[in-house]
């Protein structure tokens, strides 16, 4: 496996997590009837799930952690 592999494994579910964790938890609070917030909060949303998932995913790929475990063949 290459270093990509562990980056990608990484970032995708990273990214997909917080983005949407974040989504649900901040819109408990949001006035749906305000286009401008919704939008400012999906915004906001996706930017710190982005960043968050590039730098977790660049540190896995360096010290790839997460390694599959190897099954002994009988």
């Amino acid at each position: 496996m290459n270093r990509f592999y562990y980056f990608k494994k990484t970032f995708l579910s990273l990214a997909a997590g917080l983005f949407a964790g974040q989504l649900v938890y901040y819109s408990f609070d949001l006035d749906f009837s305000n286009t401008e917030a919704i939008k400012l909060l999906v915004l906001k949303s996706l930017f710190v799930a982005i960043t968050t998932a590039l730098i977790l995913g660049l540190l896995n790929m360096f010290f790839q952690l997460g390694l599959p475990i190897n099954k002994e063949k009988k």
